[in-house]
């Protein structure tokens, strides 16, 4: 792997560095960075005797080395965090009028949707399939069934003002999940252009024609790997197209590596510097998978990490594409025409998050890109992550010592 050259920036000496960690804690990319006067965009240069050294913890630098993306498909935070104490949430659906997560029940979640929901602050006008329940896009999940996702928030951090940084589908919030951005508008559909893309179809837009799907800009994996960085995605690929982010961006393969296979990969001893996790449809918490399988499934992934040898140098953030068509009783704050989206669920795992903690910033999806461009020195990819706010200030306590791991039981 080559170094990590943060603009030319670095730590001098074993001192300044067991003042962050301790010697032999230093990431090896930032310990061979050559030394400079240019810091990373908006922080202070390092000063012989830590004169910054705030803001270069502030980020999580010479803590964190590895972060890790969990992404869930499609629920409001009201839905799945009804009536959590010390959140801004709706009250649950009382005794058996909640919808369980393996309800045979599909709302529809068009771009239309969204704008009519965002315009009049109704859900009602959105289609339901979702037998013996009457308007279903307000009842909220059961309690019980999302156990494993409400002992992570008592154990580390919920953020309740969590909005998806665009109204549109499933299919464009994959795309701001690793880029910050989306060309194209609704759902991929139809015949296969000659564009390179894995998948060759096209998205027909919210106005206009019909257009090519493929997309050309700047992922965050690419500035990875210029800085020297590994990192990985693990997704249903075929199975569910529409979330394989990177199968719609020239130049990357389809997701091959299908989500199991983090749990082995970690269990041998790899993780990459940042890692994507898309589930199968069955883990996923969409409506109409029919399945209650997605928080035990998210479990997983967090234990492997927490019982790993990188539980100490690891961030985890749990999201969600998209509110699904379920209501949210607090209005997003209008950005441009397609966003911000309604709010949904984050989930913050981490040795030095704090504990408990509700965190009532307003945040976006791409919050989590801008916490790893903080934390690597990488610059923003597009408008959504440049304006967002990292989770590393309010969610986490780079101060403290590591604590220890205590497995999430599913």
């Amino acid at each position: 792997m080559k170094s990590l050259d943060f603009g030319r920036w670095a730590l001098t000496g074993c001192a300044a560095a067991a003042m962050l960690a301790g010697c032999g804690a230093l990431p090896q990319s930032l310990s061979k960075g050559q030394v400079g006067t240019q810091p990373p965009t908006g922080e202070m240069p390092y000063i012989a005797g830590g004169a910054a050294l705030g803001p270069l913890i502030a980020t999580g630098r010479g803590k964190i080395t590895h972060v890790v993306y969990i992404v869930q498909e499609q629920r409001s935070f009201d839905n799945l965090f009804c009536s959590y104490r010390g959140a801004n949430a709706a009250k649950c659906s009382r005794g058996s009028q909640g919808v369980p997560l393996e309800a045979n029940c599909t709302l529809s979640d068009t771009f239309q949707d969204f704008e009519r929901a965002r315009k009049t602050g109704s859900f009602s006008h959105e289609k339901t399939y979702c037998p013996g329940y009457t308007r279903p896009e307000y009842r909220t999940v059961p309690p019980g069934e999302t156990q494993p996702y409400r002992s992570i928030a008592a154990s580390y951090v919920l953020g309740d003002r969590m909005f998806d940084s665009t109204g549109n589908p499933t299919f464009e919030s994959h795309q701001f999940d690793i880029a910050a951005q989306a060309d194209a508008i609704n759902q991929p559909f139809g015949s296969t252009p000659p564009d390179g893309c894995v998948y060759r179809a096209k998205v027909r837009q919210f106005k206009g024609p019909p257009k090519p799907a493929c997309e050309s800009y700047k992922t965050l994996a690419d500035e990875l790997t210029a800085a020297g960085l590994t990192w990985a995605y693990y997704a249903a690929g075929t199975s569910e197209p529409t979330w394989d982010a990177f199968g719609w961006v020239h130049g990357y393969p389809a997701g091959t590596s299908p989500p199991t296979q983090f749990l082995t990969d970690v269990a041998n001893g790899r993780l990459n510097a940042v890692t994507w996790v898309t589930p199968e449809l069955k883990d996923s918490d969409r409506s109409g998978s029919r399945s209650a399988t997605g928080p035990a499934w998210v479990a997983a992934v967090v234990n492997a990490v927490g019982e790993s040898q990188f539980w100490n140098s690891t961030a985890i953030f749990i999201i969600w594409s998209g509110y699904g068509g379920w209501a949210d009783h607090v209005p997003p704050r209008y950005m441009n025409y397609a966003g911000l989206g309604f709010r949904v669920p984050l989930l913050v795992i981490s040795p030095y998050a704090k504990r408990n903690h509700v965190s009532h910033v307003q945040y976006e999806s791409v919050s989590v890109l801008r916490f790893a461009e903080d934390l690597f020195g990488l610059d923003p990819l597009a408008a959504a992550d440049r304006r967002a706010t990292s989770p590393a200030a309010d969610c986490f306590n780079f101060s403290q010592k590591p604590r220890p791991f205590v497995p999430i039981s599913s």
